[in-house]
């Protein structure tokens, strides 16, 4: 009886066509696996620095709502220049210290109330108040007879910081008093 191999006959008719297609098809999946990976870290990083700016805003906000809380007062404390309470000098050549508002790009905290007491913060949030000079109430009674009404005009600047050190938001408000 003769033996017949067939396995011989079919081996020296491959090319390897079907290695290389395979090798071509896996190159291809790596390149989607990688680009998909790339956009998710992408993303997240978006997500991350989205939740921080939001962080370092709502304690900007916070801040500004404790200046208020601060404004709304019966009695104020002095705009001494001490404990973030200044005045808006007439003249920019003043060097006293009343006049001298911290400067909100400043990363020192001298000069500026501290809020404490938020968490998931990098850094508590600051403020100062600035308070303008008294002015006649632009919406008072014109009549001949009528007192003009006083109002006193403060300006609060208020910077919040995030999760991070590389976060700061800084808000400004006007706060009028009657």
């Amino acid at each position: 009886m003769q033996k017949v191999t067939f396995w011989r006959i079919g081996r020296s008719r491959q090319r390897g066509a079907v290695l290389a297609v395979s090798l071509i098809f896996l190159l291809l999946l790596t390149m989607i696996g990688l680009a998909a990976v790339q956009n998710s870290t992408l993303q997240e990083r978006m997500a991350g620095n989205s939740r921080d700016i939001n962080t370092a805003f709502q304690a900007a906000e916070a801040a500004t709502r404790d200046a208020e809380q601060v404004l709304q007062q019966a009695t104020l404390p002095s705009f001494d220049g001490t404990d973030g309470l200044f005045v808006v000098c007439d003249s920019s050549d003043d060097t006293s210290s009343k006049c001298l508002a911290p400067d909100w790009q400043s990363s020192s905290s001298s000069g500026w109330r501290v809020l404490n007491g938020l968490g998931d913060v990098s850094r508590q949030p600051e403020y100062f108040i600035q308070k303008y000079v008294s002015v006649f109430d632009p919406q008072g009674d014109l009549a001949a007879d009528a007192a003009p009404k006083i109002v006193d005009i403060y300006k609060v600047v208020a910077r919040g910081f995030g999760v991070s050190d590389s976060s700061m938001v800084a808000l400004e408000i006007t706060y009028r008093r009657d």
